[in-house]
């Protein structure tokens, strides 16, 4: 089995495009979450307001993390631009490290 190449994932490289706000609501479509490595576990991730009011980010495990669970979802976050892979959330120094896939760079579109 072949390993697909992965690198450090950038805020950008995270937005749901198809993604909506509460003052601008989607056609109900589900949200389509970018294929991700969090922590070393396959999962799928975005960033959105996700039909709230404030931007978050939003992952969704294939198997349950030991410390965020199967789903995470926090608007307290920052993937800053010179510590791109690095996400830090919360309010006590919690992080966890987020990695994308770059042959899926193509065919995910932000929305704009």
């Amino acid at each position: 089995m072949s390993q697909r190449k992965t690198r450090p994932a950038k805020e950008e490289d995270l937005i749901v495009p198809n993604g909506n706000h509460a003052m601008n609501p989607g056609d109900g479509t589900p949200y389509e979450l970018r294929p991700a490595l969090v922590d070393g576990l396959p999962a799928k991730a975005g960033i959105d307001a996700f039909g709230g009011y404030s931007e978050r980010i939003r992952i969704e495990f294939d198997h349950a993390h030991n410390e965020l669970g199967p789903g995470f979802q926090t608007k307290y976050f920052m993937i800053r631009d010179e510590e791109p892979g690095v996400c830090r959330w919360g309010h006590d120094g919690q992080s966890f490290t987020i990695e994308i896939f770059p042959d899926d760079d193509q065919t995910w579109q932000p929305s704009q």
